[in-house]
């Protein structure tokens, strides 16, 4: 047990320190967790089909063997050196780029890991043990190891340790999973089992049961995987929110394959209800301040929970009874988490504008639901049909906001008419196709919003539109990037977190720091454009070109404005790295606004390389609104340490002024100064006790930032027994 535990702690938690240092090369893609997931899926499944083959033509007693000399095999490429994850700029689509690269970084100790749970398992069944009749005992095991390793990386490797101290430990107990091996291999005893034919396993097992372990592998990485996006899209992608969802999918396995399995038997009678109200959950975080971020992750993991501990369930009670066909079971589960994560994370975000991987689980969870027996009575699915109609496409067109009643209402429709659809797996299936089909324009319905155009790409979703007052606006996810009027007249006055009255605005009119050419790294719809003058153009830095092409095609900004303006595509840290030193007198950080925050872009390591970039008496501006992530204490450890002086500066909504809180660091007291008298701007205090670790490339985690307060406001402004 202890192996299988660990050896399931090492696989997890490598999953996560390279993921981690993955994102920095990838702007910070939400998809980054999701892309290495699909990796990890295809050698997990690659582990066990080699487990699978060998066990049956060596025998458990000759594979041992080959087990151990395995095992030695990842030691020629340790130590894994994390700084030799930094890549130049590939053609390759994300996906691919980051399956390549973790092939020639982790691939053949992830290899080697993903047998372990196989074989230890097939290694209890084939011993003299008195527990050998269950081995799947040790599944369970190992998904508690697996949880483990997910629940101690962002309460305590990350918090505490550098992802090169991270790797170090990784190693030694690496190493000490080997001895393990080797200690276990002298004293448990195999005995001789007979060679099971596969022709002969698969006739009697039947297409038709191995197809139903595939769906049932694919729903659930499908479902921990979209409210995964769902999650790190709303909030920010880091590691503290990637084990959650996993974590739920994890637990859902311990509790059904553990000795004396837990499982509620109220969900079975209930899934067809629970796959109603999940679907209805996907629509309800469409529509904006109805209910409070917290309260919709919260729900989102609960039903995935249930959901989970459904298809757990189908599988425990659909495994095979012959155990010589374990090693075929865990071979299909895992290819189908391996499809599931493609569907997921490589072939949806290509086809589809919205994050429609999230019902596409639920069809294939009803895929799974036993077939009930014809009904008599085709009214009352029928109804079913037409209360999903009236709750997903009318009541939001009703209610504009939270309303105690109707909401409730809305709930009790929902749950009558996935009652009535539970009645028949074929009625309940074509309600979620009909739904998934008409996913775009039901989220226009309940964003009461008309879209001129809906992008989806590795890095969001875009969203243009015009809305009732005039103006057009630019959302990535459900941030506020942009708005620009949609009048000729008044289309070049910069509006938002970008008007002249917001602190980079007057910073600029009032030309504190003498510019004669400004650096804006992250685009948008390019609103500081309208600050670039005949003397003072402005370079951007982009990561994604599909940001250019709509800020282009939708806005006018970049094409009406004053001065040369330029747009440099790429990840900002390797373009700013090829312009000349000292080219920028301020240099404008706006990667932030957003809640995925790319965090390599604000640490120590990266300020030298934009202080490079800066001229002598320049500044260097970051803009820090944000709802649940607090930079403040960041930037004044990072200020600490360069010996900078820092200011914030917060102005709330006034016209055509939206709230925005922004951060200078500059080293040039004069200026400083003139910030501070004529400006308006508060020097950030720093407080040496409440900073926590300096971020740099090696370390940063987002447990110390989390603005709790933002958060409890949105609590507290809920009312949800209001009439």
């Amino acid at each position: 047990m202890l192996l299988t535990f660990l050896s399931a702690f090492l696989l997890f938690q490598i999953e996560l320190v390279m993921a981690k240092l993955f994102l920095p090369n990838y702007g910070g893609s939400y998809l980054v967790w999701g892309a290495c997931i699909v990796f990890f899926q295809a050698v997990l499944m690659v582990g066990y089909l080699f487990a699978h083959t060998m066990l049956k033509r060596l025998g458990m007693h000759s594979y041992l063997r080959l087990h151990l000399c395995l095992l030695f095999i990842p030691l020629l490429f340790f130590p894994i050196n994390h700084q030799h994850l930094e890549f130049n700029a590939s053609s390759l689509p994300l996906v691919l780029d980051i399956f390549w690269h973790l092939i020639i970084t982790i691939g053949p100790v992830f290899f080697v890991l993903s047998t372990m749970s196989l074989v230890t398992q097939s290694w209890l069944a084939a011993s003299s043990s008195t527990k050998k009749d269950n081995p799947y005992v040790l599944y369970a095991v190992s998904n508690l190891g697996s949880f483990a390793a997910l629940l101690t990386y962002p309460f305590f490797f990350e918090q505490y340790l550098t992802n090169t101290e991270q790797l170090h430990i990784w190693c030694g107990l690496y190493l000490l999973l080997v001895v393990g091996n080797i200690v276990a291999w002298n004293l448990v005893k195999t005995t001789a089992q007979p060679v099971v034919k596969e022709i002969a396993a698969l006739s009697a097992l039947g297409a038709k049961q191995i197809l139903r372990w595939l769906i049932m592998g694919a729903a659930g990485v499908v479902m921990f995987l979209s409210v995964t996006n769902i999650m790190t899209y709303e909030v920010a992608p880091v590691p503290l929110l990637w084990v959650i969802p996993l974590g739920i999918y994890l637990m859902a396995f311990v509790f059904n394959f553990k000795r004396n399995p837990w499982y509620p038997h109220w969900i079975s009678s209930s899934i067809g209800i629970l796959i109603g109200f999940a679907a209805l959950m996907y629509f309800v975080s469409q529509k904006q301040h109805l209910l409070p971020v917290l309260v919709v992750i919260m729900v989102h993991c609960m039903l995935l929970f249930f959901i989970c501990m459904y298809i757990q369930h189908r599988l425990i009670e659909e495994k095979p009874r012959d155990d010589r066909q374990m090693t075929l079971f865990y071979v299909m589960l895992s290819l189908g988490g391996f499809l599931g994560g493609i569907l997921t994370s490589w072939i949806i975000p290509i086809i589809s504008n919205t994050l429609i991987e999230y019902l596409t689980g639920l069809l294939l969870v009803v895929l799974i639901i036993p077939k009930s027996s014809k009904i008599s009575n085709l009214g009352v699915p029928l109804v079913g049909l037409i209360l999903v109609a009236l709750c997903f496409a009318l009541w939001p067109r009703v209610v504009t906001e939270y309303h105690l009643w109707s909401f409730v209402l809305l709930l009790v429709g929902v749950w009558l008419a996935f009652k009535c659809l539970a009645s028949d797996q074929r009625f309940l299936a074509g309600a979620l196709v009909g739904i998934i089909l008409l996913t775009p324009k039901l989220e226009s319905i309940w964003q009461d919003a008309n879209f001129i155009i809906k992008k989806r790409n590795y890095y969001g979703i875009y969203e243009i539109y015009d809305s009732k007052h005039g103006v057009r606006i630019l959302l990535h996810g459900t941030t506020l990037h942009g708005i620009e009027f949609v009048d000729e007249q008044r289309r070049l006055l910069p509006l938002g977190y970008y008007s002249p009255l917001s602190p980079i605005g007057s910073l600029l009119i009032d030309d504190v720091f003498q510019a004669k050419r400004i650096g804006v790294v992250g685009l948008g719809t390019g609103a500081l454009s309208m600050y670039s003058k005949a003397i003072c153009p402005v370079d951007y830095y982009e990561l994604d070109g599909d940001v250019k092409d709509l800020a282009s095609k939708y806005f006018w900004y970049l094409s009406d404005a004053p001065g040369n303006v330029n747009v440099i595509l790429g990840d900002a840290r390797i373009s700013l790295s090829k312009s000349p030193d000292a080219a920028y007198d301020v240099l404008v950080v706006d990667a932030f606004s957003g809640d995925a925050i790319p965090t390599h872009l604000v640490n120590r390591d990266v300020l030298a390389e934009y202080r490079q970039k800066l001229a002598p008496r320049g500044a260097i501006v970051f803009h820090i609104t944000n709802r649940y992530l607090n930079l403040e204490p960041v930037l004044s450890k990072i200020a600490e340490d360069c010996h900078a002086y820092v200011a914030t500066k917060d102005v709330g909504d006034m016209g055509v002024n939206m709230r925005s809180i922004w951060c200078v660091l500059t080293w040039d007291d004069d200026r400083f100064i003139k910030l501070i008298t004529d400006e308006g701007w508060v020097p950030l205090e720093i407080s040496h006790d409440k900073q926590g670790r300096l971020w740099t490339d090696d370390y940063s985690t987002i447990l110390p930032i989390i603005n709790m307060n933002e958060l409890a406001v949105s609590l507290k402004a809920f009312k949800p027994l209001t009439w």
